[in-house]
């Protein structure tokens, strides 16, 4: 299939590349670096699995009223949410200012009275907000060319987002295996603040996702009602069925847990 460079800049001295590759359009970072992706006939639709499976806490709650998105990238989560959560507030979080304004001119990235795109750091937005109400779902997918980026993937913002979470809120996390010693430190690290965390590996890619909340909040993830199970897959047109098996496979000891609770 042809590849088409549509756009290509840099930002300090970092190459970012658009490509349009038959219905897929990619941004690139450093030339090799797959940071997002759209389909071009269907933009509100996810195109990566990963970011399908950082859905997965819609299973817990379909409408989440306020949710935070550190890492816009090009803007698929946030196109997707809108889509289907229109009068859902969210606010989403990007360092480089390009990255957003590429976003904007060439991904349709969502505008309107209940989406703020704010370009900072996801912990200065964060230590500097005062909003009475907190975030029922924090998205985490903030990388570079690098990987996993510093400034988000540590104790500090974990807290952060613990501290304007609600109560019965969610973090999604992208967690990548490029680096597996860093995964499993930042994995622990989240284990530490959290009561709750479950790993979704992501099948024939290196991204895992980990959500975390409080109390047993995530216990529905694993023993879905099956009629709303088939209703949101409908809906949001993601396979979370396949999504339950693999969080069964992958987290026994939790499920067992949770089974001695409720026998």
């Amino acid at each position: 299939m042809s590849r088409q460079t549509v756009f290509r800049t840099h930002w300090q001295n970092q190459l970012i590349e658009i490509i349009d590759s038959g219905d897929t359009r990619s941004l690139y970072f450093g030339g090799h670096s797959l940071q997002s992706a759209m389909r071009l006939s269907a933009p509100h639709r996810l195109a990566l699995s990963y970011t399908r499976f950082m859905m997965a806490p819609l299973l817990i709650d379909d409408s989440p009223r306020r949710i935070l998105v550190v890492g816009v990238g090009a803007g698929s989560m946030i196109r997707f949410l809108h889509h289907h959560l229109p009068d859902t507030r969210i606010d989403g979080i990007d360092e480089i200012p390009t990255v957003i304004d590429l976003a904007r001119d060439y991904f349709h990235l969502p505008a309107g009275e209940h989406i703020g795109i704010h370009c900072c750091s996801g912990f200065d937005f964060l230590a500097g907000r005062t909003d009475e109400y907190d975030y029922d779902l924090i998205l985490i997918d903030a990388f570079d060319a690098f990987g996993m980026a510093d400034t988000i993937y540590n104790r500090d913002f974990f807290e952060l987002c613990l501290h304007h979470l609600s109560v019965s809120g969610i973090i999604s996390a992208n967690l990548w295996s490029g680096d597996n010693l860093r995964m499993e430190q930042i994995a622990e690290e989240i284990g530490s603040h959290f009561d709750s965390v479950l790993e979704l590996p992501v099948p024939d890619r290196g991204n895992v996702i980990l959500l975390a909340g409080r109390g047993n909040i995530l216990s529905p993830f694993l023993e879905p009602d099956q009629s709303l199970l088939r209703e949101l897959q409908d809906r949001f047109e993601i396979n979370f069925g396949e999504m339950v098996k693999i969080g069964r496979k992958y987290n026994l000891g939790f499920f067992q847990r949770l089974s001695r609770l409720w026998s």
